[in-house]
């Protein structure tokens, strides 16, 4: 090694050095050391293999140590003694298989002059051995494991010594920071910069962790060279053999746009509760503008209507500090040039009044009162300014897109309550001024009632974007505490597996699953409400379909309710989807159920019915043939209001936790989706009927659902197709690639509808289509699938997709050769429906 550890350069030699390879034998990593050390010559070696730019190391104790590990995985020491007998240092060599590759450590055990190489010869040979065995030693090797593990971690990984310096910092924590290994290990938190309340919040988690020996997580914001970011963070224990704590540490998530969100979530919750707890426009302004003010950390905020010249009138503010500064503050505020920002209708952002042009005549007085930076953010309603923001910092601040987010959505739903409240009010007094007026004034009579009609319409648009708020908030409220458990689940996966307790990893992923398909549960019940589910509809024959569900509706009401079919002789086929069809049939009869504490009387009954003009009008359909199916039950009843409201989103009568209020509405979606309408009869204590009405079908000939028949085949191995992947997704790509190949499929991929074309017009080989709705490049997956056929008429194609316009699969309908699978799905359901659609396929002639 004549190059690599080169005598007449000894003293520049380190004392130890560190660099990782690839399967490929190539550099990926050297610090400073390993890049002294192996290339004094000052060659960059990074992406070069190592027997290329070292070839002295070949046929060196290192070159079998590395060969070795390489073999088995495993790790490796050896000692490495300088060459031809030339004075030099000895090195303890570490090799150990990482997580991309070979990590090699190397360790100067001792240096000698020229003078006395060959006299300490066996000297040097037993002070390596001394220190390999140190190597083995329960500290070294947790030095290493935080080398392999934490090195390829995206997050932020670290390590402390019981002194609170830093023993350890990845590549990723390196560059935040913007230093070297050398000069960052063995500094504490405030001698790297932190702020000294970072740094102290930091020695004490470490004296806390070493106490209770129990991990401690928490967030904190902190500036970095890649800026303000919010990062979520859990540090632990880590124990000798004594079981004692020997050092501390941790891992760092950036989590700053999921503050950011669940911050305007909070926002918005907040005010919602503030708009409904009152109908002044006064006190909504004025928790608007707290709401802001809290979210943002300002100092103060103004809410501003504008009147019919655009004059600025004061409807709220807020301040972090209640002192004269503030109040004067607040008149300097409002003295700011306005003009422009209310003309143009764009947010004048200034970061600090004294650097900015717009700012600067008035940047004395500003500073002199508390405002240093500020953002005024016009509120628009038709293109037209309606009200206006003034949010003011005391410290220079760039204010970012999240934050002026916050301020527009929090300003405009109060803009939309102000509306509402004014609407309100004029209904009011136009139906007061309509009682007054005298029946034989015709014509005021219907120029007052054209004026009421004018505001009802602004009052349940209003009412439309309360409904919108609301129906986030329940999404909001459901899906946090779904993502809680799938986020707290993953979390502690991560801690048991930095503990090494694999074993109990079992029920966290079980946890989180059964959190997902929750998820994807509420999920469906949304789409169908929206109408937009994608729904595979088939010729049907209801009676046949509630026969075979009749058995698990009357295990699911229970021996109290008497159950009765009542199946009308001769009834006409319906074109829907079964699976739905008994989703909601179910519902309706846990509904009943519910209705009937005491017991009681379940009657499920089918007929045809024709609909003359009359009829259809009174219930919203075409006129023609539809089939009724009718759930009628003994119970209580519901009174006008709640029968007004049954189909309403997550409205419902059950105690909290009882019920999600998406029951009722989801059938509707359905129904409605399908073509057909539900219409709901109730009496207070004589019970309720529900009656589904679906278009006739005018083919009577069985049919099978060609996808239903194959998914009762098992999943085998495949035997070499080839499947082409299509979706805009990685993470979904990836996940149908890998169990497609572990079947036996080759996989081909596209991320894109221009990609996957290329390939299919291509003459490479293609089995099956697998491609996603929704695709990016200007073409959706219907249309690669279309344009594929084209070209390869034989082609199956599975269509996979959470959500899908119906005019993507023509009004619900797939041709023949094609199906349908929703997301979320289980990979090996996919890989059962893959395998019986290629042993279904016809050969080619």
């Amino acid at each position: 090694m004549s190059t690599a550890l080169s005598p007449d350069r000894l003293p520049a030699l380190p004392p130890e050095a560190f660099f990782a390879l690839d399967p490929q034998w190539r550099f990926v990593f050297l610090d400073s050391p390993a890049q002294a050390l192996l290339n004094p010559h000052g060659q960059d070696l990074l992406g070069r293999p190592i027997w290329q730019a070292c070839p002295e190391l070949l046929g060196s104790p290192l070159e079998e140590c590395l060969r070795a590990v390489q073999a088995d995985q495993g790790s490796r020491d050896a000692v490495l003694i300088h060459p031809h007998h030339q004075p030099g240092p000895a090195y303890a060599v570490s090799c150990y298989a990482g997580a991309h590759g070979l990590s090699v450590k190397l360790r100067a055990i001792a240096a000698q002059p020229a003078a006395e190489h060959g006299l300490q010869q066996t000297r040097l040979r037993h002070e390596a051995v001394a220190e390999l065995a140190r190597l083995t030693d329960e500290s070294e090797r947790r030095r290493r494991f935080y080398e392999t593990f934490f090195a390829t971690t995206p997050d932020l990984a670290y390590a402390w010594d019981l002194e609170h310096r830093f023993t350890y910092a990845n590549r990723v924590l390196l560059q935040m920071w913007g230093k070297t290994w050398d000069e960052a290990i063995g500094k504490t938190c405030l001698e790297l910069g932190y702020e000294p309340w970072h740094a102290e919040m930091h020695s004490r988690e470490i004296e806390q962790v070493r106490a209770t020996k129990r991990p401690v997580r928490g967030d904190v914001p902190f500036n970095g060279t890649f800026g303000r970011r919010i990062y979520d963070y859990i540090i632990f224990p880590v124990l000798g053999p004594d079981g004692e704590v020997e050092a501390v540490a941790g891992t760092t998530r950036d989590v700053t746009d999921r503050k950011h969100s669940e911050a305007r979530q909070h926002a918005l919750l907040h005010l919602a509760d503030a708009i409904r707890t009152t109908d002044s426009p006064q006190d909504i302004a004025s928790a608007a503008a707290h709401i802001i003010g809290e979210a943002l950390t300002a100092r103060w905020v103004s809410f501003h209507t504008l009147g019919p010249q655009r004059q600025c009138q004061d409807l709220g503010q807020w301040r972090f500090h209640r002192d004269d500064d503030a109040e004067r503050g607040l008149q300097a505020h409002a003295r700011r040039p306005l003009q422009r920002v209310l003309e143009q209708g764009h947010p004048m952002l200034v970061a600090d009044v004294s650097s900015d042009a717009r700012t600067v005549a008035l940047a004395d007085e500003q500073r002199e009162l508390g405002v240093v930076s500020f953002m005024d953010v016009p509120v628009l309603a038709q293109d037209q300014p309606v009200a206006l923001v003034q949010v003011s910092s005391d410290a220079p601040r760039v204010w970012t897109e999240n934050e002026l987010a916050i301020v527009r959505e929090v300003s405009e739903r109060a803009c939309a309550a102000f509306e509402r409240i004014r609407n309100q009010r004029a209904l009011a007094e136009s139906e007061a001024r309509l009682r007054a007026i005298n029946e034989s004034l015709e014509a005021e009579v219907s120029a007052r009632t054209r004026e009421l009609m004018a505001t009802e319409e602004a009052l349940r648009h209003s009412q439309k974007i309360e409904a919108i708020g609301q129906l986030t908030g329940g999404l909001a409220h459901d899906f946090n505490n779904l993502l809680g458990g799938i986020s707290g689940s993953l979390d502690l996966m991560r801690v048991r597996l930095v503990q090494g307790r694999g074993e109990e990893l079992l029920r966290y992923v079980e946890l989180a699953a059964r959190s997902t398909q929750r998820a994807a549960s509420l999920t469906q019940r949304l789409l169908a409400f929206a109408r937009r589910q994608t729904l595979a509809p088939k010729p049907t024959r209801v009676n046949a379909l509630i026969s075979g569900m009749e058995e698990l509706i009357r295990r699911t009401i229970g021996p109290a309710i008497v159950l009765e079919v009542v199946g009308a002789g001769g009834l006409w086929p319906t074109f829907v989807d079964g699976p739905q069809l008994e989703s909601a049939l179910l519902n309706l009869c846990i509904n009943a159920r519910d209705a009937m504490p005491g017991g009681g009387r379940l009657t499920i009954e089918t007929a045809n019915k024709w609909l003359d003009d009359r009829w259809a009008h009174e219930r919203d359909l075409p006129p023609g043939q539809y089939v009724c199916i009718s759930v009628t039950d003994s119970g209580v009843g519901m009174p006008p209001d709640v029968l007004a409201r049954a189909f309403d989103p997550f409205f419902t009568t059950k105690p909290i936790g009882a019920g999600t209020g998406l029951g009722l509405s989801m059938v509707y979606g359905f129904a409605r989706q399908s073509g057909g309408q539900v219409r709901l009869y109730s009496e207070v204590g004589q019970g309720t009927t529900v009656s589904i009405y679906l278009p006739r079908h005018q083919h009577d000939g069985d049919e099978q659902d060609e996808a239903d028949a194959l998914d009762e085949t098992a999943a085998g191995d495949g035997n070499g197709e080839v499947v082409l992947v299509v979706d805009d997704e990685a993470s979904i790509r990836m996940l149908v690639a890998e169990i497609l190949s572990d079947a036996g499929y080759d996989v081909l991929q596209a991320e894109d509808g221009p990609g996957a074309l290329r390939i299919l017009q291509s003459k490479q080989r293609i089995d099956l289509l697998i491609t996603d709705v929704g695709l990016p490049g200007g073409l959706n997956g219907r249309q690669v699938a279309d344009a594929g056929r084209a070209a390869r008429p034989d082609l199956h194609v599975l269509f996979i997709t959470g959500y899908a316009e119906n005019a993507a699969f023509d009004n619900g309908h797939l041709e023949r050769g094609m199906q349908l699978m929703t997301k979320p799905f289980k990979m090996e359901a996919l890989a059962r429906r893959v395998q019986s659609i290629l042993e279904s396929r016809v050969a080619p002639n």
